[in-house]
């Protein structure tokens, strides 16, 4: 699997948790370093899910 393929998965995967279980999605807006550390993606990968959950919050 590419490294962009995988991204993708792993982004698509934070944000439908992140959809479907509030305290998930709570630890990610508040403390997103925390949670993504966790998550072996890209530089990018972790700035478009910041930027994913800062549109969840507006």
């Amino acid at each position: 699997m590419e490294p962009h393929e995988r991204d993708a998965e792993i982004i698509s995967e934070i944000l439908l948790r992140a959809a479907s279980e509030p305290e998930f999605r709570n630890s990610l807006i508040r403390d997103p370093s925390v949670i993504l550390e966790k998550y072996d993606v890209s530089p990018e990968a972790k700035l478009i899910i910041r930027r994913s959950i800062i549109d969840l919050t507006q």
